[in-house]
């Protein structure tokens, strides 16, 4: 059985956009990938976690949250070789910026940090399961290409498209 080529992506105008490598989140709402989730070892990784539940008391701008978000990042960043370069909390999303050392490092890292997020803010246990999902779709990763002075905040134009794809609720995140 021969596999399509084809990658889930949506229609973006800005040439900038368009070359950058994505996957995830909404992009797999109506295909199943096709393809391997890009990942670099040379450049930064933006990664998107989005929840539709973390409002009220379980906002990731809440001081409480943001100390846990900051805390299990760091500690899973440590265990796992990967480096962060910025945390921003965007209403019902979380941004990090990261850089791998090791491919196979990725995805046992955002298991463990959306696996404890999870459970450390909302206050799940064995005993006390949640009704529903906490996050709504998969993670939304790019690889970014410029290394130098990048930043999360300032790149509107990449805030502007996680908005149209559903990603983002909020124009502006707070970052940690």
């Amino acid at each position: 059985m021969r596999r399509s080529s084809r990658r889930a992506t949506t229609r973006i105008d800005n040439p900038r956009l368009q070359l950058t490598k994505q996957f995830g989140g909404q992009l797999l709402k109506n295909s199943h990938a096709k393809t391997a989730r890009p990942l670099s070892l040379k450049n930064m990784m933006h990664v998107v976690l989005s929840s539709e539940s973390a409002r009220g008391e379980w906002a990731f701008e809440k001081s409480k949250n943001r100390k846990i978000i900051d805390s299990v990042l760091k500690t899973q960043a440590r265990k796992y070789g990967i480096s962060l370069r910025e945390i921003v909390c965007s209403g019902e999303s979380l941004h990090v910026l990261i850089r791998l050392r090791k491919r196979r490092t990725f995805a046992p890292f955002m298991r463990a940090v959306s696996g404890m997020l999870a459970l450390m803010i909302t206050g799940a246990a064995k005993t006390r399961k949640l009704k529903k999902k906490f996050w709504d779709q998969r993670p939304w990763t790019r690889v970014v290409e410029e290394i130098r002075g990048y930043s999360i905040i300032a790149d509107r134009e990449i805030l502007e498209h996680l908005k149209k794809i559903g990603l983002q609720s909020q124009p502006y995140p707070l970052r940690i």
